[in-house]
């Protein structure tokens, strides 16, 4: 019997590297065989690993550090610095290639799912509501699989007749080796498709098994709808984006971590149920020893000063986080054991003189309640995928379209009187631009080290009329490291905003189209 066979049907949630999993030659939505699925727990076993797949810390630390979040820690032992950092990126480059195969393998996955369960004899209504519940779970892990794909390799999320990725729809055969990409018209469609039938079946069942945090650990019809005003956000259309931002809003029961709560959804894991996380993929103390925790993707040891950090906080993100000190996101995102030097940009070794170490994912370990303090293996943060903070941004996106700039001032208003220790004087904005630039703004600190900044700036940076904001320090702190002539920010013109198809698609895929640039 072969690895693949023996990991799906016996993993659960074990997280294993893509490595033993990866098809040679890999075409998305395919598997080695064939599998026995006869029951719902065979099902559900199945799904779980879906979701393993979507524990992937790339997204996050890729965008932390080829953007404006990460500055070059003191720790840095050359991680980054040809590479991400330095804006190079080519169709060998690991973090496309690490977004594209762990996609397409949930895919795969999420597609045997749905096939199986329209094959399935329930043993009662019970069961025949679990195999139900699976089915729209898959749906919508595939929607928002799709959607990652699209997000990060079309280069021109608004056009219906850019080019996308490869539509895994279906169960793909191994002797398929000659897959076209489709267009975003393609994939918008498919997701939507997958997201109205999945809420159509989450909202025909009587009964959950699942309560309080635990059911954010299941696609659910709140993350269906909230995938759809994300979808439709990205397309630009935002008046569909804004019914379903605002579906979630009011009826999902799902409430904003004020300041008293915000630290645990990122430290512990414990907030109070209903509070702030959509959806999350479960962590389990099993997978720490594979080196795979969420903090790790910054750091050697641990998130804090004496944990050996490769990437610290960078310098433009801290300035804009310490103009707001009663700001609880201040304290999520900057560790404080941190070493701040005032005069940061005058300092002859800035490397040595200010260290801003990334707290966000920190962890507690089993039995403590003190953050970022003990060894690595005992970190067990979850991945936040869908928080309720990203509805009320759409929403004021939405806002902005429509020429309702009070209304945009608001929505965000709301979210910050949440995330101070005070309620805050409602913003005002000039004009559009202006209105783009703060919800650009406030989605930089709200999302930071969460894998959203590539994407916001590839939709939101024109508008906005700003671009990458790199603090000089952290440029001049490694420019020894850097080939000469490296710019110090990404022009929104580049084709850099749209990954490449990576080599190992290219090589087994001979239908597949590169991207522009590549």
């Amino acid at each position: 019997m072969k690895n693949i066979f023996k990991i799906l049907l016996f993993s659960s949630l074990l997280f294993v590297s893509c490595d033993d999993k990866l098809i040679e030659p890999y075409t998305p939505g395919a598997l080695t065989e064939d599998l026995a699925i006869q029951t719902s727990a065979n099902l559900r076993t199945l799904m779980n690993t879906a979701y393993a797949d979507l524990f992937d810390r790339t997204e996050s630390v890729f965008t932390s550090v080829f953007t404006d979040e990460a500055g070059i820690g003191y720790a840095n032992g050359g991680q980054g610095v040809t590479d991400d950092y330095i804006f190079f990126m080519n169709s060998s480059s690991d973090s496309p290639n690490s977004i594209w195969v762990s996609n397409y393998f949930a895919l795969s996955i999420a597609n045997r799912v749905i096939v199986f369960a329209d094959r399935i004899t329930a043993v009662d209504a019970a069961d025949a509501e679990a195999i139900a519940r699976l089915k729209a779970e898959a749906l919508t892990v595939r929607a928002l699989c799709h959607l990652k794909i699209l997000s990060y390799f079309s280069p021109d999320p608004k056009n219906d007749n850019a080019l996308a990725g490869v539509l895994s729809d279906r169960i793909i055969a191994t002797s398929e080796t000659n897959l076209l990409r489709s267009t975003n018209g393609v994939f918008y469609t498919s997701i939507h498709n997958d997201l109205n039938s999945s809420i159509s079946i989450f909202n025909s069942l009587t009964s959950s098994p699942f309560s309080g945090i635990a059911k954010t650990y299941y696609a659910n019809a709140n993350l269906s709808k909230a995938l759809k005003a994300r979808a439709y956000a990205l397309k630009g259309d935002y008046t569909n984006a804004e019914i379903w931002a605002d579906d979630v809003i009011n009826n999902s029961g799902i409430s904003l971590a004020n300041a008293s709560n915000y630290n645990s959804v990122f430290f512990t894991d414990s907030e109070p149920a209903d509070t702030e996380v959509i959806f999350r993929v479960k962590r389990t103390a099993a997978q720490n020893s594979q080196a795979t925790n969420l903090h790790n993707g910054w750091c050697s040891v641990r998130p804090n000063l004496s944990g050996s950090p490769f990437y610290e906080v960078g310098r433009s993100l801290f300035n804009l986080l310490n103009q707001n000190p009663l700001d609880i996101r201040r304290k999520t995102i900057v560790a404080p054991s941190s070493v701040i030097d005032a005069n940061y940009a005058t300092s002859t070794n800035y490397i040595a003189t200010d260290k801003l170490i990334i707290h966000k994912h920190g962890g507690v370990a089993t039995g403590t309640t003190t953050a970022a303090t003990t060894t690595s293996n005992q970190f067990n943060n979850d991945l936040k995928i869908v928080r309720i903070s990203e509805m009320y941004m759409i929403k004021a996106e939405a806002r902005v379209a429509a020429g309702d700039l009070a209304g945009a001032a608001n929505t965000i208003d709301i979210l910050r009187d949440k995330r101070f220790v005070a309620n805050q004087t409602t913003p005002v904005y000039t004009d559009v631009t202006d209105a783009w630039r703060a919800i650009l703004t406030e989605r930089r600190i709200e999302f930071a080290f969460e894998g959203y900044r590539y994407i916001d700036m590839k939709r939101l940076g024109a508008l906005a009329n700003v671009t990458l904001d790199r603090d000089a320090a952290d440029y001049s702190s490694s420019s020894s490291n850097y080939p000469a002539g490296n710019p110090v920010n990404l022009p929104l013109s580049s084709y850099k905003w749209a990954m490449p198809i990576p080599t190992d698609e290219l090589n087994a895929n001979s239908g597949i189209q590169q991207n522009p640039g590549y």
